[in-house]
């Protein structure tokens, strides 16, 4: 089927896709705040959100890694695939269950505002 996966219009009329984190608002939200910040800021933003990783997960980091790595598609296709360490945080997202997701979706939206403005300040 063509549009597997889809929902063929959206509220404007444009083709609307079923992400796999479209389920989750506060990762949807995060995940539109990130498109849109300039890229020279992505990498200290990623290492910024692995570091909150590891201070919260770090028993199920090393699992899900290498889960990630077992599981790595032939192509990278997704605007946040362009930065690897971007990709692994959000990679890892997918692991958790819902609270978890939640918990850490929010200590990364929390660490994005505080980036941001600090960058604002400067």
């Amino acid at each position: 089927m063509l549009w597997q996966g889809a929902n063929l219009l959206g509220p404007r009329g444009n083709i609307m896709y079923n992400r796999w984190y479209d389920q989750y608002s506060e990762l949807k939200s995060l995940l539109e705040l990130l498109e849109n910040v300039d890229k020279q800021y992505i990498n200290l933003i990623a290492q910024d959100f692995l570091q909150i990783i590891l201070e919260k997960y770090a028993d199920k980091f090393d699992a899900a890694i290498k889960k990630m790595s077992d599981n790595a598609p032939p192509r990278y296709n997704r605007w946040y695939d362009e930065n690897y360490d971007l990709h692994t945080c959000i990679e890892f997202i997918k692991t958790l269950d819902d609270n978890e997701k939640k918990e850490l979706v929010n200590s990364f939206i929390m660490s994005l505002l505080s980036f941001i403005t600090n960058v604002d300040d400067e």
